[in-house]
This record gives C-alpha cells, structure tokens and sequence, in this order.
C-alpha cells in the first residue's frame, strides 16, 4: 500500500515542479537616492531634501477593474541614509470625506482610504514586509508569505497583521490631497548584506472614487498583496548591513482573580520576558521565559454544528514572529501537522480543554541566505499532576529551500515528548513524531499554483499506516479558476501538535469557479461555482463513503464592495458513532453506524463596508440529518469615525431533529465597542453570550502604547454560567507592562 501510494504521489510532484519557472515580474525600476539631511516626519514635504528625490505615481487600477485609467493619481517619492528609509506619499483627492475606521495600530484596511508599501527585501517572490497608513497616519503592518496567495492557505497565514515593527509615520490633510511619510529603520527589516535592489509594490485604496491603484501591474483576479507583480527599487550607494542590537523586552504581570465556583481567590505578581538576539542579517534567535498571554484578545465564540474542531487565529506575539516558516503545511482544511496553538494545550481529569502553563523556550528563524529559510522552536510545558497533565517539550524543525524563483522544497520535523515518566501516561503518549516534505508551486504569473505532500508519523508502538500525503494543484486566469485536490491520511496517522478532521480516509475535491465581468454596469463581477469533496476509505468492509459534499454558488460583487451570494449545498455524512450535532442535548445524539443527509439553501447579503453603518445578513433553511435547520447569520456595524466603531453579532439555529420532541434554539451574541482616544490609547469592549456553550462573558481591555513596541494593559474578564440564571464562574483583573529595550 505504502509503495503504490508513493508511486502516485511522486510523479504529480515532477508535474509541480515542471510549472515552477520565473515567477518574478518585474514592471517599473526606481531609484532610491541617498541623503545627508534629516527628515522630521510630520506629514508635510517642507525639507529641502523631498525635492531632490525621484518622482513615481501609482499606474494601474486594480479594482474595480484593471486599467491605467483612475480619477485620483498618488505621488510618491523615496530617500534613505545609513539607518532609515523614507517614503513620501502625495494621494490627491475629490475632498476630505474619508473613511477612517479607527486610531488602533492595525486598523482594518479593506474598507478604508489606505496607503500600503510592500518590500521584497531578498527579492524571492515569498516574503515581504507590508506598511500602511491612513490619511491621519495611523500606522498598520504586516508580514506577508507564501507569495501572498492565499490558494496555499487561508489569508491569515500568509498576511500576519499581528506582527509589529519598530517605524514612524505620520499623515496631515490639505486640500486636495494628504501626504503620509514613512520613517523605516533598516534595523526593523531583514536583508542580503550589501544588497542594492529590492522588490517594491505600493497600492492605495480610494474609498471618495471605489477605487484601488498600484504603482505595478496586478491582474484582477489577484489580491493586492500578491508579490508575483511588483516593481524594483535601486539604492543610490547601496545599502550596508547595520548591526543589530539585542532587544530586551520584559514583563510585569499583577492578576486578581476569583474562581466563584469554589470562591477561593488568588492575587499573584508574575515577572517574565522575551529577548531578541541577531545572529546574522537574516538570522535571529529568540528566547522567552515564564511567557504571559494574558493581555491577548479572548476568542470569538462560535457555534460549531459539526463533530471537528475550529481552528482558531494564533493571537500570542512570540509565536507569531516569522510564522511562515512554521505555519501553512499539509492540505489546510484537512490536516495541519502543526499549528501553534497546540503548544501548552490538554485535557484535564473532567476531559475539558485547559491551556497549560509554558515554562519557556527558543525560537532560531529566518534566512541563511537568500534562499534558504531555517525554523526551529522549542517550547517546554510545565506537568500538572492534579489534572494528570505531564510536562511537554515540543519541538519544530523546518527549512524551506526556493527553487525556481518562488516555489519551495520544504521539510518539516516535529517531535513532542514529555520529560519524565509517569505514573497517569498511556506508554503510546510518551511521544508523538513527525516527519515531512512539500513542495510548494507559485508560477509565473501565478497562473498555476500548488502544492505536495507526504509525512509520516512515529509513535511508540509500531503501527502500519502513519502516512498522510496529497497534491493540490490551482490554475487561475482572469474568468477561470480550477482547483484539484487529493488527500491521503493513514489509519493510525497522528500529530498531536497539529489538527487532524479524520484519519483512515482519502479526501477527492475538485472545484471550479467561472467568473463574468459585464461593462459599464454597477455590478463588478458575477461568479459562478462548483466545488465538491468526497471523503471515503479504501478496501474496507464497513461503510466506504464516510462524507460527500455538493456546493453551487452564486455570487454577484458590486463596485462599492458590497455583495450578495446564493448557495446550494447538498451533504452526505457516515456517523461511525453517536453524536449530538447541537451539543446541548448529548444524553439524546443522533444514532451511529448510519448515513444521514443534509441539504440547505443559503442567501446573504453584505452590504457597503464604507458606509458608516454597513451589515452582514445570511438566511439558510434546509434539511439537517434526520430533521430540519433555519439560521441565519447577522453582523451590524457602525463606524463614528475616527475614534467609535461599535458591532453587534446576532446568530440563531432553529434545528428540530426527529427524534427530539421539541426545537433546539442555540443563540450566539456578540456586542463589542472599540473606542480609540487617540493613537496611543486604544480600549475595547467585548460582551459574548452562547446558549450552546452556555457561557456568558465580558473582556474589557485597555492598551496604552505609551512608547514604541511598549504597553501597558489594563483587562477586565467577567464569566458566568448561564442555566436559568447567570452563575458567576470566574472574575479577573490584570495589569501587566510591558517595555521594550
């Protein structure tokens, strides 16, 4: 079996790799000049300097449609010395109406006026820093990978907003026009030491003319922060390699708490911290001890209908440095051998999912050279022995080797293992191996992308079938997308740092996506799809279909951003063993060993993000396994800008399954406010209510980034337990510094 498996999968890796040739383009060149002056970033062109820089302007309209024909042009000029690079940015307007969404680093961008920079600084195709502001120079970054295609994984693994960098901005408005200036510390950015050219994109969205510009060329059907399109900026004199300083950033963390359960409550002063050490221009090493999250976002409660786990964004700022290379392995709706928030997390004696505490670790990343990327992580998990939770070490190794300008050849190790015998642990839970190979295709144009796969995993008993391997090959052109999909996974296949929806089974999905752009209409786009998987087993006796899945959907885009969608969706799916699709009524689940079937039609509308007030409806009613479902689905936004933005989610499931006498009612909802006082201090309000998880919570968080990458946060978290009555559970406050040396 292991053999024939191999046979198949290694031929569709040499029909990858045929397609990886040149995938760089190169459009326009710049000239970066060299300057003695000093700039003051203020938002205005006063220094004598500007004047003396190279001129350039966006070129190219990107949405609603790809043209060199735009009504509002930007300006844009470059300069640097022997610490900084400066960018100017003129962005002429109709008037000043903007759309500002709020003060908050990071702010969201897709439905605001926005400038973005983009740099490719080992010029590879793969990687880019990406920098933005609005015209009141509120600062938003990112870490872009993966060549910014989002076909090899979800968008958040290859456009990292959670990443911060040391820089400068500012932005004033005049009539006419803002200007925004960048101030960027090349110790900020990796790169070849005594490099002189680097890959170079700059895109701005106009909300005044529902338009989004690009200095280089970038097809329609591709987002903006795709890096096979970009231009070329060359430094005057070249640009020397500046010595890194080690960066110290300690912590101070003072929590409150009452369990309200037991009322016992605990006050306790905890001290940590993470450092930054350089070990080359690409190359840093990192080490943190006693590492402290509590200041992070709390996650959005979801409804989960289904029998897999969710997924859920990684939050915490030491693993989010460099992800890429750790991030995006394996068939990413199917199995990921390593996702990092698996580190630290287990089940306690009840069998409830409790995060553990880490004690600390290292993580060595980046380049070794230009095209060779190096990860290695190590964290160390502290044992709980009333839970039964016995200390962890956990370790990654991944290398990703470019060949063919953008495509990889990556490996990936990984190894968990705990660090003493004990008593409570099942002699197959000692450790969990893993070991792997991809390659990931990104081709000229990014016409064809794609990627294979195969792993095996090693635990202590011997078992037969530890393999999972695949191959997922896209071709995109401006109307036609075509995506095929195979996936392996063997019975006693297992990564314990990763997530898995089914072992012992093979995943088919193919999937196609016609699209029309009618001329001179409102509507920007109408595309029509169909996509289709099938999950089954091979050379079984038992039932071999476990899963089918049938989707056609309809959607239509207007140029104001707003859409509607319709969709049919028609399932098939083998329970092996009882379950309780709700979750509230698990004493009564849906009987095992049959096929129960599924089928709904959904309708959604998304209204105009750059209105004050937009909104998100989505309406579903179909059949639900041996019963009947309505939903839908509601979010409600309103935007007093530049400091207020206030959003509601209402969610309802209305299931009646046969077997149960009456309705089950599951309600999700979310008010949050977000109210930014200025740019340095920032609090948010969150209040969630889920009858299926039946917890009522409330998050208060108030962030002053009084210096730098420095904070101070204040959090508020308020549970309860919602049966007849609110039953308080557990209250905490914090305090925790945080600086940045």
């Amino acid at each position: 079996m292991k053999k024939t498996r191999f046979n198949y999968l290694i031929p569709s890796l040499f029909l990858l790799i045929s397609y990886g040739l040149c995938s760089q383009q190169f459009q326009n060149e710049y000239t970066v000049k060299f300057t003695s002056e000093e700039i003051k970033i203020d938002g205005n062109d006063y220094e004598k300097a500007w004047s003396s820089a190279d001129s350039t302007y966006t070129q190219w309209r990107n949405f609603p449609s790809v043209t060199n024909d735009f009504e509002s042009p930007t300006l844009v000029r470059m300069l640097y010395d022997d610490s900084f690079i400066y960018v100017l940015c003129k962005a002429f307007t109709k008037n000043d109406n903007f759309v500002i969404q709020s003060l908050r680093w990071d702010f969201s961008g897709r439905a605001a006026d926005k400038i973005n920079l983009a740099f490719d600084t080992f010029s590879d195709g793969n990687n880019a820093y990406h920098f933005g502001s609005n015209p009141l120079g509120v600062r938003a970054d990112a870490l872009i990978s993966n060549g910014g295609v989002t076909g090899t994984g979800s968008r958040e693994e290859v456009y990292n907003r959670s990443w911060d960098g040391k820089w400068e901005v500012d932005g004033k408005v005049y009539p006419g026009y803002y200007l925004t200036e960048f101030k960027i510390p090349f110790s900020t950015l990796h790169y070849p030491k005594d490099s002189d050219t680097w890959r170079f994109n700059f895109t701005r969205m106009d909300t005044q003319t529902k338009q989004r510009t690009t200095w280089s060329k970038i097809p329609q059907q591709f987002n903006s922060i795709n890096l096979s399109f970009m231009g070329k900026i060359k430094f005057e004199k070249g640009v020397s390699k500046l010595k890194s300083k080690i960066s110290l950033i300690p912590y101070i963390n003072a929590i409150s708490s009452t369990d309200k359960i037991t009322d016992k409550s605990t006050n306790n002063i905890s001290f940590g911290g993470d450092v930054k050490i350089p070990i080359s221009s690409g190359l840093n090493l990192d080490l943190t001890v006693n590492p402290d999250f509590s200041q992070v976002e709390v996650d959005n409660e979801i409804i989960n209908l289904t029998m897999f786990e969710i997924k859920m964004e990684e939050k915490r700022q030491f693993f989010l440095q460099n992800r890429d290379i750790f991030s995006n392995f394996g068939a990413v709706r199917t199995t990921s051998p390593f996702f990092t928030r698996r580190i630290g997390l287990s089940r306690n004696t009840d069998g409830d999912v409790i995060q553990n505490k880490i004690i600390g670790g290292l993580r060595l990343s980046g380049k070794i050279n230009n095209n060779l990327k190096i990860g290695v992580l190590s964290m160390l998990t502290e044992e709980d022995i009333l839970n039964e939770i016995p200390s962890n070490l956990n370790t990654v190794v991944s290398l990703h080797q470019k060949v063919f300008n953008s495509s990889a050849i990556k490996f990936l190790f990984i190894n968990r293992e705990i660090t003493k015998d004990y008593d409570f642990v099942d002699k197959n839970d000692t450790f969990n191996r893993l070991v792997g190979l991809e390659y990931d295709l990104i081709s000229k144009g990014n016409l064809w992308n794609g990627r294979f796969f195969a792993y095996n995993s090693f635990s202590p008993l011997k078992k037969e079938d530890g393999f999972s391997g695949g191959v997922r090959l896209t071709r995109e052109t401006r109307k036609h997308k075509i995506n095929f999909e195979y996936s392996y996974l063997g019975d006693d296949y297992r990564t314990d740092l990763g997530i898995l929806r089914r072992i012992g089974a093979s995943k088919l999905a193919p999937y196609y996506e016609y699209t029309i752009f009618p001329k001179k209409s409102k509507l920007n786009n109408i595309s029509f799809g169909f996509y289709y998987w099938l999950w089954f087993k091979l050379n079984t006796s038992s039932e071999n279909i476990l899963e089918n899945n049938f989707n056609i959907p309809v959607t239509f885009t207007f140029n104001n951003q707003s859409e509607i969608l319709l969709l049919y969706r028609q399932a098939h799916q083998f329970f092996k063993r009882d379950f309780d699709p709700t979750g509230i009524n698990n004493d009564n689940p849906l009987a095992g060993g049959k096929i129960y079937k599924s089928n709904y039609i959904q309708l959604a509308y998304e209204s105009n993000p750059t209105e004050k007030f937009y909104f998100t409806l989505s309406q579903n009613y179909g059949m639900f396994y041996d019963g009947n479902k309505y939903s839908f689905e509601n979010s409600f936004n309103l935007r007093v800008q530049p400091r207020l933005s206030a959003s509601m989610i209402i969610n309802y499931d209305r299931i009646k399954l046969r077997h149960l006498k009456d309705y089950s009612k599951l309600w999700l909802v979310g008010p949050k406010i977000d109210y930014t006082f200025n740019k340095k201090l920032f609090w948010s309000n969150l209040i969630q209510f889920s009858s299926q998880s039946e917890n009522f919570g409330i998050n208060s968080r108030l962030q002053w980034r009084f210096s730098g990458l420095s904070n101070l946060f204040l959090v508020f978290n308020d549970n309860y337990l919602v049966k007849d009555e609110l039953i308080p559970r557990m209250r905490s406050f914090n305090l925790k510094l945080l600086h940045w040396f």
